[in-house]
């Protein structure tokens, strides 16, 4: 291989502790493909789903290695991390070496660079395929028990029927639930393949560290669809207080309208320009008129009362 600062697209190459090494590159480079069908001799197959943009979490089983796409992300700082942030994985691991390419930095693999440039890092390609599945579901795992988090808050606010403040929350909460979910649904099948294959890349001890990780997956999942099926519980429990408040004002409404709607003909009648209205050239008749539309109101809110209907 060439001497690295030769090498175009190269993020880095450093040595595993035990053995072999990791090789890691820039799809944005257009020498990457070329070099990686040329200098590392993969098949071009290979080297067009470690270069391709546009990326879903797969797994191709080879006798000479094994390649594993998945989407991770980059968080930044404490934040709720978007769905639609995260960026692709994409890993070609042989016994001898790992090669990895990036559009984006990613966290797993920030961390696992780290980790290998100062000595501490894993000892095989198996182990560091391990690592970086462990490292993405550790990250994966804080976004789960934060959209718990937020899940409890929209359901004590809608306990306390605070619904205008309730449902930006729980419309943007469902929405990265559902991101979360189709980035780390097709990730499953990824996994139990990883942890039951029989493969050089592999030994015993990392196939059990990767069931452990697909078990981790499995239950996050579990989690975000439960999470999922509680916001919809939430969203029609909104529903049902939106609708009682409506009812309510709109049966409020028809009572006001009926308590008054005789004292508008009782009005209207002795409003016309007629001779022969009773008072009407008495000096207290207006007062007169006045006490016995209150009496009527008074006496039909009473009457509401009793048959509960207010």
């Amino acid at each position: 291989m060439k001497n690295s600062p030769e090498i175009p697209g190269l993020l880095h190459l450093l040595p595993l502790n035990g053995r072999g090494d990791w090789l890691h590159m820039c799809i944005h480079r257009e020498e990457t493909p070329g070099f990686l069908m040329d200098e590392i001799a993969l098949d071009d197959l290979i080297v067009d789903a470690l270069v391709e943009e546009d990326t879903r979490s797969r797994i191709r089983v080879r006798d000479d290695g094994i390649m594993v796409l998945l989407k991770a992300m980059h968080l930044r700082g404490k934040e709720m991390a978007r769905p639609e942030d995260m960026v692709s994985m994409r890993l070609w691991v042989t016994p001898e070496r790992v090669v990895s390419t990036r559009e984006a930095d990613i966290d797993p693999i920030l961390e696992l660079t780290s980790r290998v440039a100062g000595g501490e890092g894993p000892a095989t390609p198996g182990g560091l395929l391990a690592d970086l599945i462990e490292e993405h579901l550790d990250e994966v795992e804080s976004q789960v028990e934060m959209l718990e988090d937020d899940t409890n808050e929209i359901g004590r606010m809608i306990t306390l029927h605070q619904t205008e403040s309730a449902c930006p929350n729980m419309a943007e909460t469902e929405t990265r639930i559902s991101g979360f979910l189709r980035h780390l649904g097709p990730q499953r099948p990824v996994l139990e393949v990883l942890a039951q294959i029989d493969h050089p890349v592999l030994s015993a001890r990392e196939r059990v560290r990767l069931d452990d990780s697909l078990n981790r997956l499995l239950r996050f999942l579990e989690t975000l669809q439960n999470l999922r099926e509680r916001i919809e519980i939430l969203n029609d429990q909104v529903t049902r207080i939106q609708d009682r408040q409506l009812n309510r004002s709109s049966y409020a409404f028809a009572a006001a309208a009926t308590i008054f709607l005789p004292l508008g003909f009782v009005t209207g009648l002795f409003g016309v320009n007629l001779g022969g209205i009773p008072y009407e050239h008495s000096a207290s008749g207006f007062w007169i008129f006045v006490i016995a539309c209150v009496v009527v109101a008074l006496a039909m809110f009473a009457f509401f009362r009793w048959r509960k209907w207010l």
